[in-house]
């Protein structure tokens, strides 16, 4: 997870983080086995640009060692809204793969 990584370190050290790409991230992961679909890295990263397309970015800066604290308390405030997007982007994955389209 993204949060996990930029814990690590120097604990002083200042970041700058989207916690709505967490959560996101997040949402995906936990919601895509319920519905009966493809958990390849390609659908779930789909599903997540799909999601991240439609919510507003939020964006904090904390101390590295706050900062899984912060992105914790922030998440609270979008819950509902984060899960009904990446729903949504989960179904549109799944109705459209994009498995055969080369990049």
């Amino acid at each position: 997870m993204l949060v996990d990584e930029l814990t690590k370190g120097d604990q002083d050290e200042r970041v700058l983080f989207n916690v709505m790409e967490e959560m996101v991230r997040r949402s995906v992961d936990e919601t895509i086995g319920t519905l009966d679909m493809c958990d390849c890295e390609i659908c779930r990263l789909n599903a997540c640009a799909i999601a991240l397309n439609t919510l507003p970015p939020h964006y904090v800066t904390s101390k590295r060692g706050n900062l899984l604290a912060q992105v914790s308390g922030e998440m609270l405030n979008y819950k509902t809204q984060v899960l009904v997007e990446t729903t949504r982007a989960l179904l549109n994955v799944k109705e459209h793969p994009l498995h055969d389209i080369k990049n």
